[in-house]
């Protein structure tokens, strides 16, 4: 499940290392790119791709937009699904976290 994999990355850092950190700023742009990818214990290899507006609106402060893809680079041979996911926002990753874990303490 990648909702494992992410929150793994997000609360537990001993279960995984950083293999790749790459940020990245146009001199114009007002959007800051952060690339960083993990390797896990069992060799799954998860990259999660950012977006970060540096100008946030004042009527987005609560939420701002936030361009967020995980992406499962090598799978190591096991059943990571989805293979990618995206959003708009940490809010909206968030939710999509929560209501995975939930779903997975009802199966």
């Amino acid at each position: 499940m990648l909702a494992k994999y992410i929150l793994n990355t997000l609360e537990k850092p001993a279960t995984c290392e950083v293999i790749f950190e790459q940020l990245q700023q146009d001199v114009q742009s007002e959007v800051m790119q952060v690339i960083r990818r993990w390797r896990f214990h069992d060799a799954v290899i998860l990259q999660c791709t950012e977006e970060i507006e540096l100008s946030i609106p004042n009527n987005d402060s609560q939420c701002p937009e936030r361009w967020i893809i995980w992406q499962v680079i090598d799978s190591a041979g096991r059943s990571v699904f989805p293979q990618r996911k995206e959003f708009f926002s940490l809010c909206q990753q968030a939710f999509w976290l929560k209501m995975q874990m939930e779903k997975t303490l009802k199966d």
